[in-house]
């Protein structure tokens, strides 16, 4: 959001990001930089593929998620925000799907 976009602007996100982690952890930076294996940042808005948009259901969509969560001839395992449910739009919601997903798999072994 416009958030996103002025930290964008002023640059040095990841700096700051690993600054405000080390805080909220009442650690040191340099402590932190030393604890982190890598850092990345993805520019969503300037992504091609989803110039910044996130899942949300529209008129009528509101079981499309349950619809797009359903396993597709046992092979096909979809998960991501846009298959969570109430989490939608959300990491949280994307990497509850993702558990859900594998949940799907695994069952497959058993």
């Amino acid at each position: 959001g416009p958030p996103a976009t002025v930290l964008l602007r002023e640059g040095n996100v990841e700096e700051r990001a690993v600054q405000e982690l080390a805080r909220q952890l009442g650690i040191t930076g340099r402590r932190m930089k030393r604890l982190l294996a890598a850092t990345f940042l993805h520019d969503w808005d300037a992504d091609p593929f989803s110039r910044g948009a996130y899942s949300y259901a529209v008129v009528g969509g509101a079981t499309a998620s349950q619809r797009l969560a359903r396993t597709v001839e046992g092979t096909l395992f979809l998960a991501g925000e846009a298959t969570a449910g109430e989490s939608s739009g959300t990491v949280e919601g994307a990497l509850q799907s993702g558990q859900r997903a594998a949940r799907q798999v695994l069952q497959l072994d058993g």
